[in-house]
């Protein structure tokens, strides 16, 4: 009962190629056979065309022959319906729709294959039309992200080379371009390492990395930072030694407490957390700050995507997709915890070793 159930499909019998293809055989032999003795008959009884029996089995099997290709190319017409549609849709494609899609046969009797191809198809070129939507949002992000500091350098240059302006404007409006122009070249170095990490397939055996010690560094490295806003470190890390690369391992580091920094109120406390499971380590890292709506948080590792406007300036929203492609690479996720005015928490996982 559950096999024929199986085979029913929004009141229609779909079948397996295989089996609708011998029962569609049988059937087409099973029709010419009557047919042609039909014929037969009526040529012995009613047109009284007297013959032999060897006469009459080679004619009755002439027929059955004929008539049986007469009906299986039409048949194979039949079935092949859903593979010509995809067929005729995929040129669409190629001169770039993308917005494409195959309707499901409404045949009474279909075959399997050919509603899981158009099924396969039409999913197909949703994803297709999806990464043509990033692309262009990606490419329109760039652009702006490059206009915005290029537009300050041109103006503040313009405004240099008045003869009118005195020493102290003109260097304020140097260091604004020097900052400008250090913001295009951080951008334009986030930008390659991004590409350079997509283009990435696998990360080969690295070696044996203390990612304890590892992040306690990276919190010394922002020193500067941190004392400005009167920021502590709540640091419970036991030792942690994870075989992989200590290289993009200490750019995640950096990026997650650059961020739990940035969003932090004066006077917070960034706490860090980890522990060595059976196969894999758990990093936890949780700031104070002003947390991240339940709506935004599905799109924070976009590039470019930055939940507050306020910190524009400080960055270009592609420290987490850095840091999720990083981790994807080393066979390990990422998960966000975060209520607004309450603070968020990055949750890494990585394997104690790279699996390749």
């Amino acid at each position: 009962m559950k096999v024929f159930l199986s085979l029913l499909r929004d009141g229609r019998c779909v079948l397996p190629l295989r089996l609708y293809h011998v029962l569609s055989t049988l059937l087409t032999i099973a029709l010419s056979c009557v047919i042609s003795s039909i014929i037969i008959f009526l040529l012995d009884k009613v047109a009284a065309f007297p013959m032999e029996l060897s006469t009459t089995l080679l004619l009755c099997s002439s027929i059955t022959i004929i008539l049986s290709v007469i009906f299986l190319a039409m048949e194979a017409g039949y079935y092949i319906r859903p593979a010509k549609a995809v067929v005729d849709a995929t040129e669409y494609v190629a001169k770039g729709n993308f917005t494409i899609q195959v309707p499901l046969p409404d045949y009474r009797i279909g075959v399997v294959e050919g509603y899981t191809l158009i099924e396969n198809f039409n999913r197909m070129t949703q994803e297709l039309a999806g990464m043509e939507h990033m692309r262009k949002e990606f490419i329109g992000s760039v652009s702006h992200e490059f206009k915005t500091p290029l537009a300050s350098i041109v103006g503040f240059t313009e405004l240099l080379m008045d003869d009118e302006i005195d020493e102290a404007e003109r260097q304020e409006y140097l260091v604004l371009v020097h900052d400008e122009a250090l913001r295009l070249s951080r951008l334009a170095e986030n930008l390659l390492r991004l590409s350079r990490l997509d283009a990435q397939e696998f990360v080969a055996v690295g070696e044996k990395v203390a990612i304890d010690e590892q992040i306690r560094q990276c919190v010394i490295l922002f020193a500067d930072r941190w004392e400005d806003k009167s920021i502590s470190f709540s640091i419970e890390l036991p030792p942690m030694y994870v075989e992989t690369d200590p290289d993009m391992t200490k750019q995640v580091w950096l990026n997650l407490i650059d961020n739990a920094m940035k969003y932090s109120k004066n006077g917070g406390t960034i706490h860090i957390f980890g522990q060595i499971l059976k196969d894999s380590a758990w990093v936890k890292i949780r700031d104070e700050g002003i947390g991240i709506n339940q709506e935004k948080q599905s799109h924070i590792f976009e590039p470019f995507y930055q939940c507050e406007e306020s910190h524009k300036e400080q960055g270009h929203g592609l420290g987490l997709s850095i840091v999720r492609r990083i981790i994807e690479l080393l066979g390990g996720r990422i998960n966000c915890y975060s209520q607004e005015g309450k603070g968020t928490e990055m949750e890494v996982i990585l394997p104690l070793a790279i699996k390749n």
